[in-house]
């Protein structure tokens, strides 16, 4: 991908549960030459999964501010760089009342994933965030074996800086679900969770999923 198509810098709008996971999302963006700019709808972990849980109505309407504000700033293309986050909002609310932006969510590139695997851990930030995710790969391929784990703490330690490394020891990650499961792929069900992934490649050999490279490519290749 380069970052002028017909002759027009693409700037993506980021929105994320917190700061660090939407820097993270606009990093990503960064890197691969686009501009980006980010927005969260939380200020730490558990206030988003409270919101997630409690007020997904208000989140729903937070979000949609948000994108409207990027389309002030004449962005109309907006990467919700969140599992939980898109699990929790009504994404279908958002689409029909503002039409003027792409809004792509991690969630729309499970579909096209679940019928390459017959067995896969999936990794995500919370149970809500996993049963939607589980709903997509079930619907999509019913015979599908799926180990779903929720990971909260682990968001919590991402988000103190704490080394992957010392996080993967400490949580026995590539032991949980993995080595015992066995699957044909690790499925990474939260933006935060590719903190790991360089040092998890070093330990396993199954292919780990981020969902983040096709949302780039849909909304950089749909103008």
């Amino acid at each position: 991908m380069t970052a002028n198509v017909a002759n027009n810098i693409i700037k993506i709008g980021v929105i994320a549960g917190t700061p660090v996971d939407t820097q993270m999302g606009v990093d990503f963006i960064l890197k691969k030459g686009f501009e980006a700019i980010g927005c969260p709808t939380a200020a730490n972990p558990e206030e988003q999964n409270l919101l997630q849980f409690l007020n997904p109505d208000t989140l729903t309407k937070k979000v949609l501010r948000i994108i409207q504000d990027f389309e002030n700033h004449d962005i109309f293309r907006t990467m919700i760089y969140c599992n939980s986050l898109s699990a929790a909002i009504d994404i279908g609310y958002i689409r029909n009342t503002q039409t003027r932006s792409l809004v792509i969510t991690p969630l729309d590139i499970y579909r096209n994933l679940a019928a390459r695997y017959k067995k896969i851990a999936l990794w995500a930030a919370n149970g809500q965030c996993l049963s939607a995710i589980e709903h997509i790969f079930y619907e999509q391929n019913p015979s599908i074996d799926i180990i779903g784990i929720s990971m909260l703490p682990i968001v919590k330690a991402i988000e103190e800086d704490q080394s992957a490394a010392s996080i993967i020891d400490q949580y026995d990650l590539v032991s949980l679900c993995v080595e015992r499961f066995a699957p044909n792929s690790l499925i990474l069900g939260c933006t935060h969770l590719p903190y790991l992934q360089s040092e998890l490649s070093k330990k396993i050999s199954i292919p780990i999923i981020d969902p983040t490279e096709e949302m780039l490519k849909i909304l950089v290749l749909d103008s």
